[in-house]
């Protein structure tokens, strides 16, 4: 189980992809350097994702629900077609969380990472 966030390492939306990709290929990697071979192990990729409208920004990486489509189609559908199982976080937003505190002190806003509003309305197209 690899976690890989582009967003949690303050990535653009442009590079985001590109840092995720490589999070997941360093982690298999070191997986594969352990166990002599990735053949016999199953990868999933136990969490991702990125902030819609509402969300809090992290550095350069910025909350949106476009932002949001552009890593789902450019870096989730990347995994799901290099073959890795993908959780995307999460599925639905989730008004009830409270506000969180981060390693800086800054309160960040976490309930607005849904692909799907909390009234279970798509924000945007999940095929690939």
């Amino acid at each position: 189980m690899v976690n890989a966030f582009g967003y949690w390492q303050h990535q653009n939306i442009n590079n985001a992809t590109a840092t995720y990709l490589d999070d997941l290929q360093q982690a298999i990697g070191h997986i594969q350097s352990l166990s002599g071979s990735i053949d016999a192990i199953e990868i999933w990729n136990g969490e991702t994702g990125w902030p819609g409208d509402g969300g809090s920004d992290y550095g350069d990486a910025k909350a949106g629900t476009k932002n949001a489509a552009t890593f789902y189609k450019t870096g989730v559908c990347a995994a799901l077609d290099w073959g890795y199982n993908v959780f995307y976080f999460e599925a639905f937003d989730e008004a009830w969380k409270p506000m969180s505190k981060g390693d800086t002190g800054d309160q960040g806003d976490e309930t607005h990472w849904g692909a799907f509003t909390a009234d279970r309305k798509l924000k945007f197209s999940l095929s690939c």
